[in-house]
């Protein structure tokens, strides 16, 4: 069947399953650029007083949902450890979605907010924080010399790939990410730094050498 767009399809989903929600934000890839035939629709339900959030999972009009449930107390605690551990998923899904349920302007003021938050930029890394990166990068460049096991490689390298591109976010002050969104971030922060680890994984010289580079802006191995 052919879908409805994102937006509309949002609509009305929150109109039949979430009529009495106080807002409903949809957002995340499929309101960008980077929508794929696999993008599903991410929300954000915002309800009165409740006894605990919930997400749910589903299928709705040939669309995948990702639905999370909150009330206001809940959703600001999520928020603000999202934040705290530089991580901008929901804080951002709520700052560039699109709200299509409101009551009494909710959904805007959590827009502004995120939006402020968000423009803030996360906390600089604290001296324990980037001695702590410093030092596990360090161990497993050590390991990724020491073995000859073509599967001790693959596990260690993919494990240096994703460190240093922690620690080149966290020493950039910026926010953090996972999977495909840690590979936005690094690219939103240092273009050629990303495009480099990208290409580096099935060489492992080239990505001890990109790896080593990054540490020694933090101050070399640990």
């Amino acid at each position: 069947m052919e879908r409805m767009e994102p937006v509309a399809a949002a609509r009305r989903l929150a109109g039949e399953s979430y009529g009495d929600a106080l807002t409903v934000i949809v957002g995340g890839s499929v309101l960008t650029e980077h929508r794929t035939s696999t993008s599903d629709l991410d929300m954000v339900v915002v309800t009165g007083p409740r006894d605990s959030p919930c997400r749910r999972s589903l299928r709705w009009a040939g669309w995948p949902v990702e639905v999370l449930i909150h009330d206001e107390r809940t959703l600001a605690a999520y928020c603000a450890d999202n934040l705290a551990r530089r991580w901008p998923g929901i804080p951002r899904l709520i700052a560039c979605g699109a709200i299509v349920s409101d009551r009494g302007g909710l959904g805007g003021r959590l827009q502004a907010e995120m939006r402020r938050r968000l423009a803030e930029g996360p906390a600089a890394a604290s001296r324990a924080e980037l001695e702590a990166h410093r030092y596990g990068l360090t161990d497993l460049l050590d390991d990724l010399a020491g073995t000859d096991d073509p599967g001790e490689t693959a596990f260690i390298a993919c494990r240096i790939l994703t460190r240093t591109a922690q620690l080149a976010l966290l020493d950039g002050r910026h926010w953090q990410g996972s999977g495909k969104w840690m590979f936005r971030e690094l690219r939103d922060h240092d273009p050629v730094l990303a495009e480099r680890l990208a290409h580096a994984l099935p060489d492992t010289a080239r990505l001890s050498a990109v790896a080593h580079e990054v540490l020694d802006r933090v101050g070399g191995p640990l």
